[in-house]
């Protein structure tokens, strides 16, 4: 999105509108896929030598499950973007795009859950839980966290 300064008010002007998906660079993204637009809804008010935009982001997106790999749709949105950027009186345009995929990229949860029932995979096998339960054979060894059980501080 750019903003083009010499049309801001002097009480600041609002903008509201689409970007396309293709500023989220999803290709190279292993765990997010398929995002839709994303839609701005932002404040600019020129401070001194200064534009500052404030307001909300939001994309549909699927994200890949933590617990069980499958993916999901949900939305990721920022509800508090904050920008100050530098524009002396002969800046023509500031282009927002990539403060628009830095904020988004840093909403995405580190490990998105499907559901928080979410019951994830078996660790022997690597069935599905939440399909139903697994039928392979489950050790009656040790677990490997036995070797800490004799662990002395």
């Amino acid at each position: 999105m750019k903003i083009l300064v010499a049309r801001i008010t002097e009480e600041g002007s609002n903008y509201e509108g689409n970007e396309p998906a293709a500023l989220l660079h999803a290709e190279e993204e292993q765990f997010l896929r398929n995002p839709g637009d994303v839609h701005y809804k932002v404040y600019a008010q020129r401070v001194s030598d200064e534009l500052v935009v404030r307001g909300e982001l939001n994309v549909d997106v699927e994200l890949q499950c933590s617990r069980c790999s499958e993916f999901f749709s949900t939305t990721v949105g920022v509800s508090d973007f904050l920008r100050a950027c530098p524009a002396p009186e002969s800046t023509d345009s500031v282009d927002l795009k990539d403060d628009f995929r830095g904020e988004i990229m840093l909403h995405v949860p580190t490990f998105p859950l499907c559901a928080e029932t979410c019951k994830g995979v078996c660790p022997q096998c690597g069935a599905d839980l939440n399909k139903g339960s697994c039928t392979c054979k489950k050790e009656d060894g040790p677990s490997a966290w036995s070797a800490l059980d004799g662990l002395n501080l």
